[in-house]
């Protein structure tokens, strides 16, 4: 049995535990992580107050791995994924990416991380709206000092990959959400970083833009991107392979997204009357029969289904 945190109780549930290198992937005891946070602590001074927004968190994410980071506001989350981003450092413990120690850089260095190692999706796109499309996926490119025909080339080649070739002249305002967002993915894309980190990547889109979205995130995984999402939203972390939840600045679950969908559905099936709409009906009643399979037996209804 494995006890879960579930509304402020403990539950238990039948559902095995495996560990998430044997979860997601085949991973030699020789392999290196691409990422390595070691008993990481974020505390913030308030007044007379200490917050830790991170308390000793400690977690791998290796090459090739596609993995959400979940947790609700004020989780911790985003502290995580700014250490993780290289964009803040930790008040202690290491922070080590690709075999670096990003934990004590200056701002210079990190700048020079973030360049070179990192490919950023953000929630609203951040555009330059008086930049062309192929201006703005080229920026990246500019910073590394990279030459302007290589520049071009690159830029161009990365806007053929999200389907928007032949928009390159475009202005940011002239596309639609899903478009500017498949931007922001072309720019992540162009320096060839060894991360895609994204930050509520379809927060602002409807769900059939963000669908697609999701799916060629999916597909970037599938040709070996090491992808690793930010959201607060379940749903959306179930797209991963892997699951990592956040809570008050610790790690309260980290396994993969099918046993992640099944401790949810136990929770909500628990405690109707506190009901979530953390998964949409599709996967609702595909996470209905992970329950069957996993020999996991909650009581409850959905839709007039008793299971």
């Amino acid at each position: 049995m494995k006890n879960i945190f579930c509304r402020n109780k403990i539950l238990q549930t039948s559902v095995p535990h495996t560990a998430p290198s044997d979860a997601h992937r085949s991973i030699s005891k020789k392999d290196v992580p691409l990422i390595e946070l070691r008993d990481i602590y974020k505390i913030y001074h308030m007044g007379d107050m200490d917050v830790h927004a991170s308390d000793g968190l400690s977690l791998k994410i290796y090459r090739g791995e596609f993995v959400s980071i979940v947790g609700k506001s004020g989780s911790g989350k985003s502290t995580i994924m700014n250490i993780i981003g290289a964009l803040d450092i930790p008040t202690s413990g290491q922070y080590i990416l690709g075999g670096q120690d990003v934990s004590t850089m200056k701002d210079d260095q990190l700048a020079e991380v973030r360049n070179k190692t990192i490919g950023f999706i953000f929630q609203q796109y951040n555009l330059l709206p008086k930049q062309n499309l192929l201006e703005n996926v080229e920026l990246p490119l500019v910073y590394a000092g990279v030459g302007k025909k290589e520049r071009e080339q690159r830029a161009l080649k990365s806007l053929e990959k999200v389907g928007l070739g032949d928009k390159w002249r475009y202005f940011p305002l002239q596309l639609s959400g899903g478009q500017q967002q498949r931007v922001s993915i072309a720019r992540a894309l162009v320096g060839n970083p060894s991360l895609i980190l994204a930050d509520e990547p379809t927060g602002a889109l409807d769900s059939r833009t963000s669908r697609d979205v999701l799916d060629f995130l999916k597909q970037l995984h599938d040709e070996g991107n090491t992808i690793v999402i930010i959201t607060h939203d379940s749903s959306i972390a179930l797209e991963a392979e892997r699951v990592v939840r956040i809570q008050d600045g610790n790690i309260t679950f980290d396994g993969s997204a099918d046993e992640y969908g099944v401790i949810i559905l136990t929770c909500n099936l628990k405690h109707p009357e506190q009901q979530d709409a953390l998964l949409s009906y599709d996967a609702w009643h595909y996470y209905r029969r992970c329950v069957r399979d996993y020999s996991c037996q909650p009581h409850g209804k959905h839709d007039g289904l008793y299971f």
